[in-house]
């Protein structure tokens, strides 16, 4: 199919008659896909054309289907941080757990760009916490990268019997080497209240505190300490 009308006569508002027109006089349409593999309800949910969502679901528009580099509309809509559109796409059933061609989930994308409620909706549809991507990261190793503390007090007060706090991805970081490295005191203090362990080696043999600023290793040594104490009390 030609990747020029459909397309962006979905992101025109004022055609949207004309959209609804077309698709009533053939269906096929619906599940027709440009060169990326992208159907008609993918561009939607990048345009964050929530009125056109609908109406394609409402329409019976394929939920799960994937283009060429295995993205999903769910994992779109979690990436621009759309929380109607994923309740939308959750309702339908779509699948809160489907990977990429990168082995990211839709929760990796809200993690990865502090998307709170839009993370908080796919957990409360299951989504695994604990999702390794192709590099073994985990959306807790994405939240805490890139200090998005909101997220990770959701994973850590929400789903703290679930949650491997001490996960270790592809190079051996666990989620506190990560916040260390970028210098993400709040994060790291975070994680070290919730119980991390800050002894675990990464594969160059360096611990989080190693590879800690020195003002940012001592706050942790207080609080490793601090919480040695609570345990020993």
């Amino acid at each position: 199919m030609s990747d020029s009308w459909v397309w962006s006569l979905l992101l025109t508002m004022e055609k949207f008659e004309a959209l609804k027109q077309q698709f009533c006089s053939d269906k096929t349409i619906i599940s027709k896909k440009d060169l990326a593999g992208r159907i008609p309800l993918h561009w939607a949910v990048s345009g964050k054309r929530k009125d056109i969502v609908n109406f394609l679901l409402q329409q019976g528009s394929p939920v799960d289907c994937a283009d060429e580099a295995q993205w999903t509309a769910l994992m779109i809509a979690s990436s621009v941080g759309h929380a109607d559109i994923v309740s939308s796409l959750l309702e339908r059933g779509a699948q809160v757990n489907a990977v990429n061609q990168t082995g990211h989930t839709s929760l990796h994308y809200a993690a990865s760009k502090g998307h709170l409620e839009v993370a908080r909706l796919l957990l409360e549809q299951h989504a695994d916490v604990n999702a390794r991507d192709h590099m073994g990261s985990t959306p807790l190793h994405r939240a805490a990268s890139l200090g998005h503390d909101h997220v990770v007090r959701l994973f850590l007060e929400g789903y703290r019997n679930k949650l491997d706090l001490d996960a270790r991805d592809a190079v051996g970081n666990t989620p506190l080497h990560l916040a260390c490295e970028e210098d993400r005191s709040q994060t790291a203090r975070l994680l070290v209240q919730a119980g991390c362990r800050t002894d675990v080696p990464n594969k160059e043999e360096k611990t989080a505190l190693q590879v800690a600023a020195p003002s940012l290793r001592r706050m942790i040594e207080v609080l490793v300490a601090e919480r040695e104490s609570r345990r020993l009390s």
